[in-house]
Formats: structure tokens, C-alpha cells, sequence
């Protein structure tokens, strides 16, 4: 994929703001990409606000710069498709949370209107007493009427009809007062079945959500706000406030995985050595520990010292010197395939391994690939080309024991150099 350099921008030292001339940024960039300022250094684009705005992270480093050059640098097989089917899953997810909500919201409504239900039963069943009391009265009225004088003969009839249809009224109220009652108790039932699969809805096995790792200095690294599904409680963990380990005694030259996990009732993270392993999907635990839900990892450089990076999504860049060890991972030029591993620069759960290339033999191709896959790497069996004398930018896909292969087409006048600038993992 080519960089775009169309235009000229400004910068200024410690800000994150990049402002355009003659760009269009929108078109021709995503969050993600990489920022080849003025001064030289890689930056990360981390907003676009329009044609002639982005901001970029860290901060801009250089001296201040007005119409100065730049590049804008997508890394392949990243592509802009995959952005916006992002921005649609997303999408998506909301609309299933905002239906969830909604479920929840009509069990208890209709919780509210078995309620109602049950009162106006109790209140039909209480006139159905009140009428059968009225007609008992109406009917006794009428037998002493009949008995005292003949005379009232036809009144006291008339009393008994009337007192047999309050009777037959009573009975109608009484069978509506037990159909309404019936209506209640059904009412509820379906309340508390509308309640209970509410609260079975929920997220799947691999649910992992926010969490983002942040470096914050040398020896502290910060969590971000977010959930994540626990397999030893087979529930989702929510971790409203942003979780921050200081303090962090570290090995030089060593992976840390970082671990969310239910404390006691609090979420908490930590940050240690061990693995990682595969329970569902692509979602990992701790290895022999289905408490500790893994949420990414950070790598030191000396003892008591991080790297620096950032985390965005699946993807993490490191903000380091690229050209000494560990990032310079190849730095050769030979004819026979080489496997190379990434160990030391990605976790055991990197899937690509972002990279640069560059080819200084001018009379020689280099071939890369996955050993899993095209082994031994060559000319007609490979991932990437890179030109005699090219310089390129991607993602390489790694074998599952996070390496690749590489080699010239044949006997070369300069070294093949491969720069890793971060990795994209699973959790």
C-alpha cells in the first residue's frame, strides 16, 4: 500500500494537533495508521477530525515545524474495510446491549401490570361480597312481606325478583372477580418468566470489552474501564474504574502477562510471567488458573523498566529505538531460508508482527513467509517481496510458535534488515 504525502503540515513540539495544507486526511487515513512527521520519528494517529486535522500520539517530539513534509504510512493487511466492519460490529453490539435493556424494561412493566391486575381482583372480589350480602337483605325483605299482608302480595314479588337478580349480578361479579384474579396470577407468571430470561441473557464465552493497557512510566502500567467474561465463575467481571499497578519489580528483558480477576467482590489486575493458554476461541486464562482472564502483555527492557508502548484494539505499537536489539530481528543476506523468532519482541499470543523491511542488496530479492505454511520459504513460496533495494511496511503473518522465514533469491551485495515495531495478539 502506498503513503500518502500529498500537502504539507504544521506541528508543534508537545502537541498532539497536526494541521494540514492541501490534504485530505479523511479519504486517505485511519486511526491506527502511522505518522511520519517532520523530524523524522513515527507517530500513531489516534483521531481525524477533518481533511486538514489529525492528532497523533506521543505528542510531537521535533522542533516546530510550518509547511513541512510528511507521510502517512497504512500497514498492510490492515486495510480500510476492516475499519468500518469494526465501526458496523460495534455497531451491532450496541443495538443488542440497547435490546437487552429493553427486555429487562418490559419484564417490569408487565411485573407493574400483574400487580395491578391482582388489586383491581381483590377490589371486584370485595363488590361481589357487598352484592350477595344486598341480595341475601332483598330476599328476606320480601318473605315478611309476604307474611304480614296479602295485600303486599305483589311488592313483595316484586322485591323477590329484584332480590333474584342481584342474586344472579353477585354471581357474575364473583366469576369476574375470579376470571380477573386468574388474569392476575397469569399476569405474574409471565412477568417473572419475561424477568428471568433478562437475566439469562448475556455475553459469551470469549466476551471481552474495554480493559485497554495504558504505559504510564517505567515501573506503572494502567487498565482502562471494561468486562470480561470469567471462566472459573462462568460470569461477566465489570471493572468500572480504572485499574493502575505501580511500583512493578521486573526482570530485564522479560514478557509480563496482565490478568483481570474478581477479588473478593473488587476487580483487580496482575501483572506476572506466566503463560497464557487457549479455553474458548481466541479468549485465554492463566495458565492452571480459569480465575485470571487474559487482557494483553508488556514487555521490560531492563530490570524495573517497561517498554514503552500503546495499545489500541488488537494491536500494540512499541515507541522505542527500533534499529538495535531486541527489534532488529534480521539483519543478513543469504540464500537459504532462515526462521526467525519473534519471541523476544512479541507475546505467546501475537498472530502478526508489524514490521519494517529494507532490502539494501540492489541485486537481490528477499522472500518472507509463514514456516507453518510455506516452508522452506522462496521464490515461489512466500508471504512478502521486497524489492532489491526497497523499503516496505506490514503486518506478517507468524507460524504458531510466533516466528517466519526468510531469504534472498540469491547471493546479495547488502544486508536484508526486518525492524519490528509491535505486534497484533488475541485475548
Amino acid at each position: 500500500m502506498t503513503w500518502y504525502k500529498s500537502g504539507t503540515v504544521s506541528v508543534a513540539q508537545n502537541s498532539s494537533a497536526v494541521i494540514g495544507t492541501g490534504t485530505a486526511f479523511i479519504a486517505n487515513s485511519r486511526v491506527g495508521d502511522a505518522f511520519r512527521g517532520p523530524d523524522g520519528n513515527w507517530y500513531e494517529v489516534v483521531n481525524i477530525a477533518s481533511n486538514t486535522a489529525l492528532a497523533i500520539s506521543p505528542n510531537y517530539q521535533g522542533p516546530n515545524a510550518a509547511g513541512g513534509v510528511y507521510a502517512l504510512a497504512p500497514m498492510e493487511g490492515y486495510v480500510k474495510a476492516t475499519a468500518d466492519a469494526l465501526r458496523e460490529a460495534s455497531r451491532q453490539v450496541g443495538d443488542a446491549l440497547d435490546g437487552l435493556e429493553e427486555s429487562v424494561q418490559q419484564a417490569a412493566d408487565s411485573a407493574a401490570a400483574a400487580l395491578s391486575s391482582k388489586n383491581e381482583a381483590a377490589t371486584s372480589e370485595t363488590n361481589a361480597s357487598a352484592s350477595a350480602g344486598s341480595a341475601l337483605s332483598s330476599k328476606n325483605a320480601a318473605s315478611a312481606s309476604e307474611t304480614n299482608a296479602a295485600a303486599s302480595a305483589a311488592a313483595a314479588l316484586g322485591s323477590r325478583n329484584a332480590a333474584a337478580t342481584s342474586e344472579t349480578n353477585a354471581g357474575e361479579s364473583a366469576a369476574a372477580a375470579l376470571a380477573s384474579k386468574n388474569a392476575a396470577a397469569q399476569s405474574e407468571t409471565n412477568a417473572a418468566a419475561s424477568a428471568g430470561t433478562a437475566a439469562t441473557l448475556g455475553v459469551d464465552r470469549g466476551y471481552i470489552d474495554g480493559l485497554r493497557m495504558t504505559y504510564v512510566s517505567a515501573n506503572s502500567i494502567s487498565f482502562s474501564s471494561g468486562s470480561a467474561y470469567i471462566p472459573s465463575t462462568a460470569k461477566n467481571l465489570l471493572s468500572p474504574p480504572t485499574i493502575t499497578l505501580s511500583g512493578l519489580v521486573l526482570a530485564a528483558s522479560t514478557m509480563y502477562h496482565a490478568y483481570v480477576y474478581d477479588n473478593a467482590g473488587t476487580p483487580a489486575v496482575e501483572l506476572v510471567t506466566t503463560a497464557p493458554v487457549i479455553y474458548s476461541g481466541k479468549a485465554r486464562h492463566k495458565t492452571g488458573d480459569t480465575s485470571r482472564r487474559y487482557i494483553g502483555s508488556a514487555l521490560s527492557r531492563t530490570a524495573n523498566t517497561l517498554m514503552k508502548f500503546t495499545h489500541v484494539d488488537g494491536r500494540v505499537w512499541y515507541w522505542e529505538n527500533l534499529f538495535s536489539a531486541p527489534f532488529l530481528l534480521v539483519s543478513g543476506a543469504v540464500n537459504v531460508a532462515q526462521t526467525v523468532s519473534c519471541l523476544p519482541v512479541v507475546p505467546v499470543t501475537a498472530t502478526h508482527l508489524s514490521c519494517l523491511f529494507a532490502n539494501g542488496a540492489t541485486d537481490s530479492n528477499a522472500r518472507l513467509g509463514n514456516p507453518d505454511l510455506q516452508a522452506p520459504v522462496s521464490s515461489s513460496s512466500h508471504s512478502y517481496f521486497v524489492l532489491a533495494g526497497g523499503a516496505y511496511s506490514c503486518d506478517l503473518a507468524l507460524s504458531s510458535t510466533q516466528s517466519f522465514q526468510w531469504r534472498h533469491d540469491g547471493a546479495a551485495n547488502a544486508l536484508f534488515n526486518v525492524y519490528a515495531n509491535g505486534y497484533l495478539f488475541e485475548r
